[in-house]
């Protein structure tokens, strides 16, 4: 999907507008892996630090403080490329148990003001409330405050209202750091001249749209944003004057996604967590720090099934289906699923199906071979059922499953790595969740 909002009928448009909206606010947190850093060390704060990126490995710069980023260093450079830009940057290794300790303190702040909350990464999310723009504004103030008193000063938000979750990101998205910012309709001119007298930042969605590239609208990613750019679309105003026909002539098939985007309608709902669907698969991914031949991967891969087992416990499922994927680095990339009959949940068991499908593509010749460079492996289970409807079937060994078990309280109260097989040990990653995409950025 090129969208991360999903459209769920074009006939639902004239429903739409019929609907009273409730406001929606999208809050986005500045900076976030960094300034919890500088609010935990004070002796970082007002310097130019780069959460992760060190030099001389493939791991990126996860977070770059305020004072970095305006020096020119972005998300996702690597240490060599942050250094050029930034010389004096101070590079500093991530506490992710941290950053998911203060989400949790973030998004219990948000459910005071709306049961309506739904987290869209570790670091921002939206709450639907119905209620007076006024007051909208009035909490999005508070949620601020509270920030500040409870997190901390060096933790602040940037806070978008709008009556659509797309709009109110783009509005929270508009004035950063720190910034506060309602989008309301075309019609609704007077309103926004009254709040802006009032010292509230306010634009109408023609205003916004006027100066907002395309690429800035969430769900717009680089190739959808050259294919609009190359047909004269630059911001979003030009994306409004688009019939739906020329649309479909242009970006098929989400022509109808965009028309509604240019006409600032977005369908999609605010989901709370406690509404929404039961994951359908869980997986890691794990960027190497050099290419590794796939001879050399078992490490890893027993690290990789070790987290998915974990997380797959957890959440009290099994799984039937296995999904190894193998990214390169200059060749095209590999991957391979195996469904079972068996219901698996050990890490043992995930590796042993994740080796299975590696080492028959290999003597196949299926496009792999022991010495293949590997960039990236993926393992993935899939097919999950809740283990209380689906008794475990032992693939390999009658007695994993008692192993599994004991393995489990061990983990609850000494932490994920106090046991570890020895095929993993000295094997180091760290969990990013946000929310979009799981992945494993090497510390």
């Amino acid at each position: 999907m090129v969208l991360n909002f999903a459209l769920a009928s074009w006939q639902m448009v004239e429903l739409e507008m019929e609907i009273k909206m409730n406001w929606i606010l999208h809050i986005d947190m500045n900076s976030f892996f960094a300034s919890v850093e500088q609010q935990y060390n004070p002796a970082l704060r007002g310097k130019a630090i780069g959460v992760g990126g060190k030099p001389g490995t493939r791991s990126v710069i996860v977070a770059p403080s305020r004072e970095a980023k305006r020096l020119g260093v972005r998300v996702g450079m690597n240490g060599r490329e942050a250094f050029k830009h930034c010389p004096q940057l101070i590079i500093v290794p991530p506490v992710y148990e941290r950053y998911q300790a203060i989400s949790q303190h973030i998004f219990q702040i948000l459910e005071q003001f709306s049961p309506a909350v739904e987290p869209f990464s570790i670091d921002e999310g939206f709450i639907e409330i119905d209620t007076s723009l006024e007051q909208a504004i009035n909490i999005a103030r508070t949620i601020k405050t509270k920030f500040h008193n409870q997190l901390g000063p060096v933790l602040t938000a940037s806070i978008g209202i709008a009556r659509n979750k797309r709009l109110a990101k783009l509005a929270s998205e508009s004035q950063k750091p720190d910034g506060l910012v309602a989008l309301l309709n075309n019609a609704e001119e007077k309103t926004v001249a009254k709040l802006r007298r009032e010292g509230v930042t306010a634009w109408t969605q023609v205003e916004l749209f006027t100066q907002t590239q395309v690429e800035e609208l969430c769900g717009i990613g680089p190739r959808l944003g050259r294919r609009l750019r190359a047909a004269g679309i630059q911001t979003l105003a030009d994306l409004t004057q688009q019939s739906l026909d020329t649309l479909r002539t242009l970006v098929f098939p989400y022509e109808k996604e965009l028309h509604l985007i240019g006409q600032g309608i977005d369908l999609a709902r605010v989901v709370p967590y406690w509404r929404q669907k039961a994951e359908q698969s869980i997986g890691h991914q794990y960027t190497l720090p050099h290419d590794v031949p796939v001879r050399e991967l078992r490490p890893i891969l027993f690290r990789l099934s070790e987290k998915v087992g974990n997380r797959l416990r957890k959440r009290g499922f099994v799984g039937q289906s296995i999904q190894i994927y193998l990214r390169r680095t200059n060749a095209p990339s590999w991957g391979s699923t195996l469904q079972t009959s068996y219901r698996i949940e050990s890490d043992r068991d995930i590796e042993c199906y994740a080796w299975k499908l590696i080492s028959s593509a290999c003597q196949r010749g299926d496009k792999l071979t022991l010495e293949t460079l590997v960039r990236m492996p993926s393992v993935t289970v899939s097919v999950l059922t809740p283990k209380i409807q689906a008794p475990v079937r032992l693939p390999f060994d009658a007695n994993s499953s008692n192993l599994t078990m004991a393995i489990n309280k061990i983990r609850a109260r000494f932490g994920e790595t106090s046991v570890q097989s020895g095929w993993s040990v000295g094997v180091k990653m760290h969990n990013l969740l946000d929310g979009r995409s799981r992945r494993l950025l090497c510390g």
